[in-house]
């Protein structure tokens, strides 16, 4: 009778199957959480928690019926989340390592026009791994300005045909905690260039964003290289980037709210 009660019905996701679902569902919500200026619908939240499904090759209902089984079954289920936090924390204290060592490397050089880009110049990324996605978080120094223009660019090879392209995106937080962002969908091979301009009157804080393939449930690749960030201080032969957008933490005057109203529509 103990057996039959705690055997575990073919419908039901294994242990270490949940484990891993779990895991990327606690970094799909990391990124929706981190990412309100893109992910501030349903509709978008609802398309990355169906990615991560997919690429598990769970649906929704499944997940749904499995935690009600593990719910009969705490003792399992505990032991399984227990070792979902232990993977988040040490992916966590990874993260924090790696970013101790970027901020502790020398300043960047000074210039018109300088490459800032302080990782890899390549990486190849996988639907059904963690290297699906690649961030880049730079902490600004003397040498950047306001007005400053940054222009993230990279070659594409073995671009998979998705139904969800990869997407770039890039923004400038300034010290007043306004952010310039920008974005687009990489739909064809060869070069990918995003530009974004820094405001005119306030300093930068941070130069950060991230470069995502969509997790699948079928394993796809895509390689990127060449990779370079590109800082050129402004002048008069620098177009304006229209397709950016400006997201404010502070209230805004009513001049301020026009001006920023009138720059989005453009």
């Amino acid at each position: 009778m103990l057996l039959s009660c705690s055997h575990r019905p073919d419908y039901v996701i294994g242990e270490k199957a949940m484990e891993d679902l779990l895991v990327d569902i606690h970094k799909s919500e990391a990124v929706i959480e981190s990412n309100y200026n893109i992910y501030n619908n349903n509709a978008d939240k609802k398309k990355l928690r169906e990615a991560v499904f997919l690429r598990h090759g769970v649906t929704q209902e499944q997940f749904d019926t499995t935690l009600v089984w593990y719910g009969h079954h705490i003792d399992k289920y505990m032991e399984i989340y227990d070792r979902v936090i232990e993977r988040l924390k040490a992916e966590n204290e990874e993260a924090k390592k790696l970013l101790a060592e970027e901020n502790s490397q020398t300043m960047t050089q000074p210039g018109d026009s300088v490459d800032v880009w302080k990782q890899k110049r390549f990486h190849l990324f996988d639907t059904r791994l963690p290297s699906n996605l690649l961030t880049f978080d730079i902490a600004t120094d003397e040498n950047f300005r306001t007005r400053d223009y940054f222009e993230l660019r990279f070659k594409v090879l073995m671009l998979p045909k998705l139904s969800v392209k990869p997407q770039v995106y890039m923004a400038v937080r300034h010290t007043n905690n306004d952010i310039a962002y920008n974005w687009v969908d990489v739909d064809k091979e060869g070069w990918c260039v995003l530009p974004v301009q820094a405001d005119s009157t306030t300093s930068i804080s941070r130069v950060y964003g991230y470069i995502v393939l969509p997790m699948q449930a079928v394993q796809e690749r895509m390689y990127v290289d060449s990779l370079s960030l590109i800082r050129r201080h402004y002048n008069d032969r620098i177009p304006a980037v229209n397709s950016q957008k400006v997201l404010s933490d502070r209230p805004l005057s009513p001049s301020e709210r026009k001006k920023l109203v009138l720059k989005n529509i453009k």
